[in-house]
């Protein structure tokens, strides 16, 4: 059986990248002041980093029925049977509903689709996992059972450049957004689990970092299993650079990797945004 391996944007890989690597992605949805853009095909992260700055209002949206239709109609006319399809997080979207429901109603079991419980680059990687297990000849149903083995494995930290993102996308209050800017204080949010939460606030991101590193001190993320990737988006040079100082120092036998957030994961945390985070390789079990 002909089997198509297929995300939504969350996972951080463009169009052209998703052609070359033989996956399909559906673009998420970016509304900019009232007008809907889609991720990767008529907006890109520089173009958010311009609208943001500029103080538009911005929010994210999924895909229309419309929209899920029109893209697994495409895929099913390439001559595929049936596609794994990877989907943000449960926690933080009603993706996994909103693909399931219609997905059962229009495609029954031609359509699987799971949950990643993840986000970003390491979202990818898990995708990447599925596409290699099909290319290997598994099945649908076993590829969701091999992903069981890869679920919720990574770690990462997030540190956004204000909580001025944060308080429009209604993650803070106004009030302590206003206080901690004035301040200098930058929010420290970590990823696990599927779902996003806060570990308080720095003024300095090579001390937050080392504050987090008791986490980040776990023998499951072992090199041989994971490498570390440094997310940005429209990151200063010099916290880059704080960040592989770091990980020179106190990670030296892993892999490290440089690799962009998601536009919809950007348009809440804002420009400025700096984070790492373990990330399971794509042939290796937690």
């Amino acid at each position: 059986m002909k089997i198509a391996i297929s995300s939504d944007s969350t996972l951080a890989i463009t169009q052209s990248e998703a052609k070359e690597l033989g996956i399909h992605v559906i673009p998420l949805n970016v509304i900019v002041d009232g007008h809907e853009y889609h991720d990767d095909i008529d907006i890109t992260r520089e173009q958010l980093v311009e609208f943001m700055r500029a103080n538009k209002r911005i929010s994210t949206s999924t895909p229309t029925p419309f929209e899920i239709e029109q893209y697994f109609d495409a895929i099913f006319a390439l001559g595929y049977e049936q596609v794994v399809h990877f989907t943000i997080s449960t926690k933080l979207s009603s993706m996994f509903d909103l693909f399931t429901n219609m997905c059962k109603e229009f495609y029954g079991d031609k359509v699987i689709v799971i949950n990643s419980n993840s986000l970003c680059h390491f979202m990818a990687n898990h995708v990447l996992a599925a596409k290699k297990w099909r290319d290997e000849g598994a099945s649908a149903l076993e590829i969701k059972e091999k992903f069981e083995q890869r679920v919720d494995s990574e770690y990462a930290i997030f540190v956004p450049e204000s909580l001025t993102f944060l308080k429009n996308g209604g993650r803070v209050s106004p009030a302590v957004a206003a206080i901690g800017n004035f301040i200098g204080l930058r929010p420290i949010l970590t990823f696990q689990n599927g779902e996003i939460g806060k570990k308080g606030t720095t003024r300095n991101i090579k001390k937050g970092l080392l504050e987090q590193e008791s986490d980040f001190m776990n023998e499951r993320f072992s090199p041989e299993k994971y490498s570390i990737d440094i997310l940005e988006f429209a990151t200063s040079a010099s916290d880059i650079v704080s960040v592989e100082n770091f990980l020179k120092t106190n990670y030296p036998k892993y892999e490290v990797y440089k690799r962009p957030l998601s536009i919809n994961v950007c348009a809440h945390t804002g420009p400025g945004t700096i984070g790492l985070g373990f990330n399971l390789k794509i042939d290796a079990t937690k």
